[in-house]
């Protein structure tokens, strides 16, 4: 019963994690002798707290009621209180499994080897009401940092904060993680006490810490009526924190989309990005709020992966479903022997489902020893995402992995995703097609036009711009020949339709020889191909 795998997973541990587990089966588990303090993934989880962080009430008091320690700390000191404040702050779940725990003797001042205690996470991730029932059970409140008017606007009633302002004043202290009461009223969303503060001199664009403002605080929290008025009151927009974040981009990456659309209306940059060069598409994690900046007028090609896989209907997590003589079959890259031909291979087909690595493929067919040829994957760099009027979405070539790992491929086939799940893949001969990653594909009047590509090291023409055109209908392809100036060997730039079949390219990079040596360098300017007269200018 308490066998591991190769995750160091027991059977009750996979079990309690999933939200929807019988306790008859928990029931059967234990009573068949499986260990309910056995720590899994190397000491680090406790089947206690992953039942827990599932939500499951029921399984969690199952497992207290059989004898799971509520204190166990994982090496890094975490409990599973903490780790329930943390997995489930944006769930309903989360103030029921707090009071079960902490009926069951939780202790509310435990402290993470980082310094984190139940409070403080509460508190830093904007369950004020998490916070409240600590502090009711007993929980120290120092370490919140917490000035008489920061408690009165964090938990307290309007009626307290109006108290405390009419004794005190304003104050503008930092709490722990650096926010002010006005930063505390916009995280909790409370117009109210923001009225208040703003009676007695509060400034809607003071800064934390950490630079952020209370329309950033609003957009984290989903405050859309408090963003309404924080804006009315003449916040800024576009202001940034330390990280380079605007309040778009964290509401993008919340997956708050009612704030995407307020601050687009309120005029905010859709182009402005944070210190890791993301754009607020780029972080978005929901399709409304793609969709919202789509209609803003930014490329739905941008999107991460995981909303890649999402807008294409393929599953989020899937394991790999094939049989060892599919893998057999199937498992070596190879170009198409027309234009194109259609590739039903079922190992190809598993590999986009699962979306997993070549090396997880190996893996699970025992054939890591083999490395003297790539295996095929779909888990790729450099592939470009392009939705049609029809709503179907193409996807071309990429890479995987880097240059010298044995799995490293650079690919020309097309995959059409046609509806959730389904989609067809397309090969072509390399001599027509050749191996491209970080491209552009641009859709007009019933083609896409491939412009750019990095390749392989050795294959590049310096000087010319590889550009192809991908039918629609037929999924044939043509090698473009074009005139006029070109950007030259072009990799990592963005393109779009500007006017009437005028295809403008800006940004990225451009691979040069410089007195006999191969340097790449920014493309400093932009260029605009005409697509009737196939003319750079």
């Amino acid at each position: 019963m308490d066998s591991r795998d190769d995750n160091d997973f027991t059977p009750l541990a996979y079990a309690v994690a999933n939200p929807s587990v019988a306790v008859e089966l928990l029931s059967m588990l234990i009573e068949a002798g499986a260990d309910v303090n056995a720590s899994v993934d190397q000491g680090k989880k406790y089947p206690l707290g992953l039942a827990a962080c599932s939500g499951n009430v029921e399984a969690t008091e199952f497992l207290l009621d059989t004898g799971a320690s509520v204190n166990a700390k994982s090496p890094a000191g975490y409990t599973a209180l903490i780790e329930t404040i943390y997995r489930l702050h944006n769930s309903e779940s989360l103030l029921p499994i707090i009071d079960l725990l902490v009926h069951w003797g939780a202790d509310l001042d435990c402290q993470t080897d980082f310094g984190e205690l139940p409070v403080t996470v509460a508190s830093r991730l904007g369950r004020f009401d998490a916070v409240c029932l600590l502090l009711n059970a007993g929980a120290e409140g120092a370490p919140l940092n917490w000035s008489e008017l920061a408690r009165a606007v964090a938990i307290g009633s309007d009626d307290d904060v109006a108290h405390v302002l009419s004794s005190t004043g304003l104050e503008s202290e930092w709490d722990r993680f650096g926010r002010t009461p006005g930063l505390l009223a916009a995280t909790v969303g409370s117009i109210a006490k923001g009225q208040l503060l703003a009676a007695y001199g509060w400034n809607v664009n003071e800064k934390g810490r950490n630079e952020e403002t209370a329309v950033m605080c609003c957009a984290s929290a989903n405050h859309v009526a408090m963003m309404a008025w924080l804006l009315d009151k003449g916040a800024e927009v576009d202001a940034v924190d330390d990280s380079m974040n605007t309040a778009l981009i964290l509401a993008a990456q919340n997956g708050s989309a009612d704030c995407v659309r307020l601050l687009l209306d309120a005029g905010a940059n859709t182009k402005v990005r944070n210190e890791y060069e993301d754009t607020a598409i780029e972080v978005a994690s929901t399709t409304q709020v793609v969709r919202f900046l789509q209609i803003a007028g930014e490329d739905v090609g941008m999107i991460s992966q995981e909303m890649k896989r999402e807008f294409t209907g393929l599953s989020k997590y899937e394991f790999l479903k094939c049989h060892p003589k599919e893998y057999e079959a199937g498992k070596r890259p190879r170009y198409g022997n027309a234009n194109p031909e259609r590739m039903d291979i079922e190992f190809w087909r598993a590999m986009i489902r699962a979306g997993c690595s070549a090396y997880e493929a190996r893996a699970q067919f025992g054939d890591t020893n083999n490395l003297s040829e790539p295996v095929w994957c779909f888990s790729r760099f450099g592939c470009s995402f392009t939705e049609l009027p029809d709503g179907r979405i193409v996807q071309i070539a990429g890479e995987h992995e880097d240059y010298y790992d044995p799995d490293f491929c650079i690919y020309n086939d097309v995959i059409v995703h046609e509806a959730r799940d389904e989609f067809s893949i397309y090969g072509y001969p390399s001599e027509l097609f050749r191996p491209t990653d970080f491209h552009t594909a641009t859709y007009a009047d019933g083609y896409i036009f491939i412009v750019g590509c990095l390749g392989y090291q050795g294959t590049r023409d310096f000087g010319m711009t590889p550009i192809y055109r991908l039918s629609c209908s037929d999924w044939s392809i043509e090698v473009v020949t074009t005139s006029g100036d070109a950007p030259g060997w072009i990799y990592e730039h963005r393109a779009c339709i500007t006017g009437p079949n005028v295809l403008c390219i800006s940004g990225g990079k451009v691979a040069v020889v410089r007195n006999g040596e191969e340097t790449h360098e920014d493309l400093e300017r932009d260029y605009m191909l005409d697509l009737t007269t196939m003319t750079w200018k």
